[in-house]
């Protein structure tokens, strides 16, 4: 029977440190997952972007290398100053054995004015003039786009557009510019798989710094479970040598915390709370009368009534219980309800003169559930009362000095016990009766 009662005290201890926290690893392995992958994923995308500008920048430079050492020795300014439409002959096979050139699909010259020198397959199908990005031609800079054009019925195929500066002999500055759309269907797939590989790499690369991270973090939360669990399980020790000291001053009243909690655990569950409450209700039930730990012996153990000095005096003990768990990390609603739990619905309960509502709901419980088992428990100065008598007593004294509600909890509660005892007693008179027919 201890030994159920003590495992019973360690469960109800066990709600000081409630299992429903969300501790310092969940709360790392949520948010650094998450932003890992978010993290990886950009970084991915922007390392990918870099890489493919990277390849079309290359392949930009060497589109404008074949067409520059082509024209460089070939194209003259005169054969660019012709009327437009209408270059020079040798410009003209220059631009044709330019558009025959592997891997170009179109080019299209332009002059400084912006008039068409040349278009490799007609004016009528050729691209408007760039004019965002002419002026940088024309000042030798090369710029490129990667754009998809249809061609026939098949899908769009990815082009690279590249402008490309244009230096005659005989001038040193740009006087024109050419438009080359180059197909990299060839280059594409390739390019393709090397963004893709790149992607991969920087995501697994970042999920293995979180995964690194999140091992030293789980190392160094189990070092701190750890250690909370051993403070802990010395708070566990240090209140229940309390309470067993205060059973040992007071063996009249010996095992009545466990006793309260029991019942206050059952009440409160009959009422709906949820699972953490009932926790609460539990633990502090079990705690509620550690403050008598600071009442003198001779008061604990007087026969017969208190005079009012003295009941003065044992009064404060759930002030002395709320000062001794006011510096422990537990939930305040445990300390609070030992606090109050001798308040009066009425308001003329003890230390605060709470009324109502006011008493937090752990407090009303308990209360009930303290008055029970003072009633049907010896004392030095009464006999314990019967089970029947305790429960009219409460349900006289609800709205006055019980929240009705947790009376009327109460008695369903009591009541239910009472018809399983008595079916239980019955079904055992019928056992004997058949065994001894």
């Amino acid at each position: 029977m201890d030994e159920q009662r003590a495992t019973r005290e360690a469960q109800m201890l066990d709600a000081v440190s409630p299992a429903y926290r969300v501790t310092l690893l969940r709360r790392f392995t949520l948010l650094a997952l998450g932003t890992t992958i978010v993290v990886g994923v950009l970084f991915g995308a922007l390392t990918a972007r870099m890489v493919e500008n990277f390849a079309l920048r290359r392949e930009a430079r060497g589109v404008a290398d074949r067409v520059l050492d082509l024209t460089a020795s070939r194209v003259a300014l005169q054969s660019l100053q012709g009327a437009p439409g209408a270059a020079g002959g040798e410009f003209e096979r220059t631009m044709r054995d330019l558009s025959a050139k592997n891997g170009i699909v179109q080019v299209t010259a332009w002059d400084h004015r912006g008039e068409i020198l040349y278009v490799s397959d007609g004016p009528a199908v050729h691209d408007p003039f760039p004019a965002s990005t002419a002026g940088l031609a024309l000042n030798g800079q090369l710029h490129w786009r990667l754009v998809s054009k249809a061609r026939g019925e098949r899908p769009p195929v990815p082009m690279l557009d590249t402008l490309i500066p244009v230096i005659a002999s005989g001038n040193p500055e740009p006087v024109a510019f050419l438009k080359v759309v180059s197909d990299l269907s060839d280059l594409s797939p390739a390019l393709a798989r090397v963004i893709w590989s790149v992607q991969i790499s920087v995501v697994l690369g970042v999920l293995m710094l979180y995964a690194a991270l999140f091992t030293i973090v789980r190392r160094a939360s189990g070092d701190l479970d750890r250690s909370e669990s051993a403070l802990r399980w010395a708070f566990v020790g240090i209140i229940r040598s309390l309470v067993n000291a205060l059973d040992a001053r007071d063996m009249a009243t010996a095992h009545h915390s466990s006793r309260v909690a029991e019942n206050a655990v059952t009440i409160a569950r009959t009422m709906g709370l949820p699972e953490h409450a009932v926790h609460e209700v539990q633990a502090a039930a079990f705690l509620h009368d550690v403050g008598k730990i600071g009442i003198s012996d001779d008061l604990l153990t007087k026969e017969g009534p208190l005079t009012p000095r003295e009941r003065e005096i044992m009064e404060r003990h759930t002030a002395y219980g709320h000062a001794i768990l006011e510096p422990v990390a537990i939930a305040d609603a445990i300390k609070l309800a030992v606090r109050h739990s001798h308040e009066r619905w009425d308001g003329r309960g003890y230390p605060d003169g709470l009324a109502g509502e006011a008493i937090p709901l752990a407090a009303r419980i308990i209360a009930v559930a303290d008055a029970y088992e003072a009633l049907t428990s010896d004392r030095p100065y009464r006999a314990a009362r019967s089970s029947e008598d305790a429960l009219q007593e409460i349900a006289r004294s609800a709205e006055g000095q019980f929240d009705p509600k947790v009376v009327d909890a109460a008695l369903r509660m009591w009541n239910q016990a009472a018809r399983a005892r008595m079916g239980e007693r019955m079904r055992g008179s019928l056992e004997q009766s058949s065994t001894a027919g």
